[in-house]
Protein backbone atom coordinates (compact mmCIF):
# COMPACT_ATOMS: atom_id res chain seq x y z
CA UNK A 1 0.00 0.00 0.00
CA UNK A 2 2.79 2.51 0.93
CA UNK A 3 4.23 1.85 -2.73
CA UNK A 4 0.94 2.41 -4.13
CA UNK A 5 0.79 5.82 -2.62
CA UNK A 6 4.58 6.37 -3.19
CA UNK A 7 3.72 6.07 -6.64
CA UNK A 8 0.62 8.54 -6.09
CA UNK A 9 2.80 11.00 -5.12
CA UNK A 10 5.13 10.58 -7.61
CA UNK A 11 2.75 10.83 -10.70
CA UNK A 12 1.61 13.88 -8.81
CA UNK A 13 5.41 15.38 -8.60
CA UNK A 14 5.32 14.52 -12.42
CA UNK A 15 2.05 16.37 -13.17
CA UNK A 16 3.75 19.53 -11.19
CA UNK A 17 6.68 19.27 -13.57
CA UNK A 18 4.46 19.19 -16.65
CA UNK A 19 2.92 21.82 -15.09
CA UNK A 20 5.89 24.44 -14.75
CA UNK A 21 6.87 23.38 -17.91
CA UNK A 22 4.25 24.70 -20.02
CA UNK A 23 4.45 27.98 -16.99
CA UNK A 24 8.15 28.34 -18.51
CA UNK A 25 6.85 28.26 -22.00
CA UNK A 26 4.19 30.40 -21.62
CA UNK A 27 6.60 32.87 -20.09
CA UNK A 28 8.91 32.91 -22.57
CA UNK A 29 6.21 33.00 -25.66
CA UNK A 30 4.02 35.52 -23.46
CA UNK A 31 0.89 33.53 -24.39
CA UNK A 32 -0.44 30.53 -22.94
CA UNK A 33 -0.66 27.51 -24.59
CA UNK A 34 -1.63 24.07 -23.27
CA UNK A 35 1.00 21.60 -24.06
CA UNK A 36 -0.61 18.08 -24.93
CA UNK A 37 0.87 15.17 -23.49
CA UNK A 38 2.16 13.70 -26.88
CA UNK A 39 3.59 17.02 -27.68
CA UNK A 40 5.82 16.70 -24.54
CA UNK A 41 6.75 13.20 -25.04
CA UNK A 42 7.81 13.92 -28.53
CA UNK A 43 9.87 17.06 -27.35
CA UNK A 44 11.50 14.29 -24.50
CA UNK A 45 11.86 11.29 -26.82
CA UNK A 46 10.42 11.10 -30.54
CA UNK A 47 11.76 7.58 -30.99
CA UNK A 48 10.01 6.42 -27.86
CA UNK A 49 6.65 7.35 -28.57
CA UNK A 50 7.16 6.05 -32.06
CA UNK A 51 7.78 2.90 -30.27
CA UNK A 52 5.43 2.80 -28.02
CA UNK A 53 2.53 3.72 -30.84
CA UNK A 54 4.07 0.15 -32.63
CA UNK A 55 4.37 -2.04 -29.47
CA UNK A 56 0.68 -1.23 -29.18
CA UNK A 57 -0.41 -1.12 -32.78
CA UNK A 58 1.12 -4.44 -33.76
CA UNK A 59 1.48 -6.52 -30.84
CA UNK A 60 -1.53 -5.37 -28.63
CA UNK A 61 -4.13 -4.05 -30.61
CA UNK A 62 -4.52 -0.99 -33.15
CA UNK A 63 -8.14 0.24 -31.71
CA UNK A 64 -6.06 0.87 -28.83
CA UNK A 65 -3.86 3.04 -30.09
CA UNK A 66 -6.46 5.53 -32.01
CA UNK A 67 -9.46 5.29 -29.66
CA UNK A 68 -7.67 5.25 -26.17
CA UNK A 69 -4.44 5.91 -25.92
CA UNK A 70 -4.06 8.97 -28.76
CA UNK A 71 -7.14 10.57 -27.06
CA UNK A 72 -5.60 10.53 -23.69
CA UNK A 73 -1.86 12.09 -25.35
CA UNK A 74 -3.86 14.78 -26.73
CA UNK A 75 -5.02 15.91 -23.44
CA UNK A 76 -2.90 18.27 -21.51
CA UNK A 77 0.54 16.96 -20.11
CA UNK A 78 0.20 18.02 -16.81
CA UNK A 79 -3.38 16.17 -16.54
CA UNK A 80 -2.46 12.86 -17.54
CA UNK A 81 -0.31 11.74 -14.79
CA UNK A 82 -2.52 14.39 -12.53
CA UNK A 83 -5.73 11.89 -12.36
CA UNK A 84 -4.02 8.04 -11.83
CA UNK A 85 -1.84 10.35 -9.26
CA UNK A 86 -4.64 11.58 -7.27
CA UNK A 87 -6.41 7.85 -7.30
CA UNK A 88 -3.61 6.07 -6.03
CA UNK A 89 -3.17 8.57 -3.04
CA UNK A 90 -6.88 8.43 -2.32
CA UNK A 91 -7.09 5.07 -2.47
CA UNK A 92 -4.27 4.07 -0.63
CA UNK A 93 -4.52 6.36 2.05
CA UNK A 94 -3.63 6.16 5.68
CA UNK A 95 -7.02 4.83 7.66
CA UNK A 96 -6.84 6.14 10.88
CA UNK A 97 -7.99 3.99 13.71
Amino acid sequence: MALLRGLGWLLLLIALGAWGYEAVVALMNWEYRIVAGGELWSQLGRNSLVGFQALIEKQIWPWLWWNIALPILRGPAWAIPLVPGAVLIVLFRRRRS
